[in-house]
């Protein structure tokens, strides 16, 4: 029985809802929420919470999850079964059934839903799990011949836990196993999937966890028991379509072919292990930058950068190939993965400028990599591999791979020790923007307070951490982070990219700023800083909220809805949110684009988010179901993870988004938005900043202040040939004497800007002919005197020597007189002087025919320099010095006499 990959896909999700488990939506393949894991790589990931016992709106759930693991890349292309990106189906039990019903359903679902013969499948069991094995014996009746008993390594979660640890919940495994037949593998009669041969495939791993590892490494039985299994989604296709490798199945195969028919006749030179690596990377490629990874130097941005450049490696191609591969794999996963659809010229453009980005990185390093080797080198030294990585961008896997290629060992052990000094001086040289990085574990001990939305709110404080640690005190001058009963409320906690509020906490004789807050476990935690006095826990404290802050918060919060609706508007609807950043001063919003925008694509911004002002637009919020939420258009932050209902946040007709945070009532509340700043963040991320308001209206008038300062230099005193109007106009923004409104924004990016702009451009370009005038004129009248001196040259051992001081002249001048005086000598030492102001400079030129007889301008300059009191250097053909006592250029000149004499002896 044959069966596609989506058909598998859609039965597992059915049969375990008929059976009473809730449906739940593949994460993002960026865990939220989880700052100890990379990538999603199980299906388990998302339900940590639940496993926990906690946040339990269902016992049973199903799922697809992507996964992205990385651990096994190396793997990847050479066996049937490894990949970086793939599916795991699983059905998960919170408590609620157990054993029996896990493996009751799972026979059942391959022998019965996916039709597979028993005699082919086999199963494992922990050897110390006896009930287990007698479900599988008596209620399944599988005979004991095809129960295979292992031990921890193999059939414990996690792998060796009982003997090792780690300390928590845990528990033993069961898994099922497909059976090629006799005539794949080893051929062994005694072959049993505890053999790696390739005969028994596993496909499915049903976890039963049911101990808490304690300390001393007894096994307690846990008072809920939990069921987590995880199926591989392509194992199992491969399975169904009876391919011995996943990359024959319907979801891997046509991306093959695709890059076989790309390839042409130079594919059958290429090894089947790299036509699938290839296709296995383009991708999980395509599906992280779906869920906001863009190739980087970070985290996992590096990653995805990694995936590329090793597929790129292998296609042997100059120049972007593997973006051409994107819509097979949209084509492939959209109807389940709509999104890779809808984004799949964007990622094409993100894999395309990357593919471009490391050509050109090729195209530098690989010369200087040739030179390092040539000459039968055998080893990198660390310095030349961390060259390599520091200077060229070449990344260190692909040096090792090409140094192995060449049977050359590159010394990665000094080049991880030059890398970390290198990191030392970074760390040394930050400095942390906040006292705070806000742990969520540390508050698990505290207790979870009332709340309360009078303010101010009379409170005790009920928990102080302070350095991370529980503390009974908060010292005047000390930071820390507190939670008070009750609790405000009102306080919002920092979240989707907007900071928490912020305000006070007061006693008598006592004050503490709160300046953020945030939220851990349903706790609101206010970090703190003591200005004044010692507070204690169980003081009786006010709370208040800045207020004028959290409106100001409010205001560029919903001024950053209203720039992404004016950006899609304007660039198209490939754009985004990849991020963002809201407090009361400023907003940032990061967005999906390739380009930079030009300053047209920047006004009709700009313009349309202050005519959306100037409308004075109602905004509302309101709770919706996800799958409404949907229907209407609302837009989601593809960071971000929704559950069943959303809050929806609306403008008009002009925005409508999921998001929890604060906003204003009506958009004439924001007064006006302008843009400041546009650069790019990473590979097709774009980055907008703007501000809003009183701040706005600051940042205008003080930019129109400099400007109009700088034109006004420029013009030394001479008239600045202004339009008198635009000068008039410019002195009422600056003033405060025309409010900054819509106009006003559209004239200065239109009209004021561009005139100062242009005038002061003009101006010093006009200042730098008068300046070349000036040194063309000085350098003439300088000239008559290095005449005359080249006439009467002084003679030492044979060596003419010609000196001399020219007052006025800068040092450009200055060595532009000794390169004039050696063209008219044919041999011969030049040596120069000038006093300007209160700096003296010397240059000293040597012809090649006496640098070669040992005769140094070096030396010369280094013997004199202290004449003028300064110090200087250079080449033993030309050197030159800087001091500052111009009356000391006569005795330098004399003292060169000397060293000349010396150096002719």
């Amino acid at each position: 029985m044959t069966m596609s990959t989506n058909e598998i896909r859609r039965r597992f999700l059915d049969f375990f809802k008929e059976r009473g488990h809730t449906v739940v939506r593949s994460d993002l393949l960026v865990p939220v929420g989880d700052p100890t894991l990379l990538f999603t790589g199980a299906g388990m990931n998302q339900f940590k919470e639940q496993f926990m016992g906690k946040n339990i709106t269902f016992k049973r759930a199903v799922s697809c999850q992507k996964c992205l693991r990385t651990g096994d890349v190396e793997k990847v292309g050479k066996t049937p079964r490894h990949h970086t990106f793939f599916e795991m189906l699983g059905n998960f039990s919170f408590g609620d059934y157990f054993k029996k019903e896990a493996i009751s359903w799972a026979w059942e679902f391959m022998t019965g839903e996916m039709g597979l013969p028993e005699e082919r499948l086999w199963v494992s069991v922990y050897e110390e799990d006896e009930e287990s094995y007698l479900i599988w014996l008596n209620d399944m009746k599988v005979p004991a011949e095809r129960i295979v008993k292992l031990g921890q390594h193999d059939n414990f979660w996690p792998a060796d836990a009982p003997a090792k640890g780690p300390n928590g919940p845990c528990g033993p495994c069961s898994e099922i196993f497909y059976d090629w037949g006799k005539d794949t593998g080893c051929g062994r009669e005694s072959c049993d999937p505890s053999c790696e041969c390739g005969r028994f495939v596993e496909v499915w791993n049903l976890v039963f966890t049911e101990f808490d590892r304690k300390p001393d490494g007894k096994l307690d039985a846990l008072p809920n028991k939990n069921i987590d299994t995880g199926m591989g989604l392509e194992r199992m296709a491969s399975v169904m379509q009876g391919v011995k490798t996943n990359f024959e199945t319907d979801i891997f195969k046509p991306v093959v072919e695709h890059i076989k028919g790309a390839l042409g006749e130079a594919a059958k030179a290429v090894p089947v292990e790299d036509l699938y690596l290839m296709a296995d990377h383009v991708r999980a490629a395509v599906f992280a930058i779906a869920d906001g990874v863009s190739p980087s130097n970070e985290k996992r941005g590096y990653v995805v950068r990694k995936l590329i450049r090793r597929s790129y490696l292998k296609s042997g191609r100059k120049g972007p190939f593997l973006y051409n591969f994107v819509p097979a794999v949209a084509d492939l996963m959209k109807d389940v993965y709509p999104e890779i659809e809808e984004k799949r010229e964007h990622i094409s453009a993100i894999i395309e400028e990357e593919e471009k980005r490391f050509s050109d990185t090729l195209e530098a390093a690989m010369p200087v990599f040739e030179g390092m080797i040539s000459g039968g080198a055998a080893k990198l030294t660390g310095e030349e591999v961390f060259k390599l990585v520091d200077t060229y961008g070449l990344p260190l896997d692909v040096i090792a791979e090409e140094a192995d290629k060449r049977g050359v060992a590159p010394d990665t052990e000094e080049f991880e020790r030059m890398m970390e000094e290198r990191k030392e001086r970074s760390r040394r040289g930050s400095v942390l923007a906040t006292e705070f990085i806000f742990q969520p574990d540390h508050f698990r001990g505290a207790s979870r307070p009332p709340s309360s939305d009078a303010l101010p709110l009379e409170a005790e404080l009920e928990f102080i951490l302070k350095g991370n640690k529980v503390s009974d005190e908060i010292l005047e001058g000390e930071y820390a982070e507190v939670i008070t009963s009750p609790q405000s409320g009102r306080f919002y906690a920092e979240a989707g990219g907007q900071v928490g509020d912020a305000g006070s906490i007061v006693k008598e004789g006592g004050r503490m700023d709160i300046l953020n807050t945030f939220d851990a476990g349903g706790r609101k935690v206010l970090c703190v800083h003591a200005k004044k006095g010692n507070f204690k826990k169980n003081d009786r404290v006010t709370i208040d909220l800045d207020s004028q802050r959290k409106t100001r918060t409010a205001k560029n919060h919903t001024a950053t809805h209203l720039l992404q609706a004016a950006l899609r508007r304007v660039l198209g609807e490939h754009v985004r949110q990849s991020g963002s950043f809201v407090d009361d001063r400023r907003l940032r919003f990061d967005f999906t684009h390739m380009k930079k925008l030009s300053d047209r694509e920047l006004r009709k911004v700009d313009d349309m988010v202050n005519e959306w002002i100037e409308e004075g637009i109602p905004v509302s919020a309101r709770t919706k179901l996800l799958e409404e939420a949907e229907k209407e258009g609302a837009l989601s932050f593809f960071g971000e993870k929704y559950g069943e209902t959303v809050r929806v946040v609306a403008i008009g007709e002009q925005s409508r988004e999921f998001c929890g945070g604060t906003h204003v009532d009506n958009t004439a509340d924001i007064g006006v938005m302008k843009i400041i700043a546009e650069t790019s963040v990473a590979s097709g991320i774009r980055r907008v900043e703007a501000l809003t308001g009183e701040n706005a209206g600051k940042w205008l008038r003080e930019t129109l202040e400099g400007l109009s300062e700088e034109v006004k230099t420029a013009a030394r005193g001479a008239d600045t040939g202004l339009d008198e109007d635009i000068a008039r106009y410019a002195g009422d923004v600056i003033s405060g004497k025309a409010g900054i409104d819509r106009s006003v924004i559209r004239d200065f990016d239109e009209r004021i800007r561009p005139a100062l702009l242009t005038a002061r451009e003009r101006l010093e370009k006009a200042a730098k002919k008068r300046q070349k005038e000036k040194e063309a004129s000085a350098f003439n009248a300088a000239k008559e005197k290095m005449d005359s001196l080249a006439e009467q040259p002084a003679v030492f051992g044979g060596v003419s020597f010609v000196s001399g001081v020219l007052e006025g002249l800068e040092m450009p001048l200055l060595r532009k007189g000794a390169g004039y005086l050696e063209k008219k000598l044919a041999s011969g030492v030049i040596l120069l002087g000038s006093g300007a102001g209160d700096k003296a400079y010397l240059v000293c030129a040597v012809t090649p025919d006496l640098a070669a007889r040992g005769i140094s301008a070096r030396e010369i300059i280094n013997g004199i320099a202290g004449s003028i009191g300064g110090g200087g250097g250079g080449k033993p053909t030309f050197a030159q010095a800087g001091g500052k006592d111009p009356d000391g250029l006569p005795a330098a000149l004399e003292e060169a006499k000397s060293i000349i004499e010396r150096q002719t002896g």
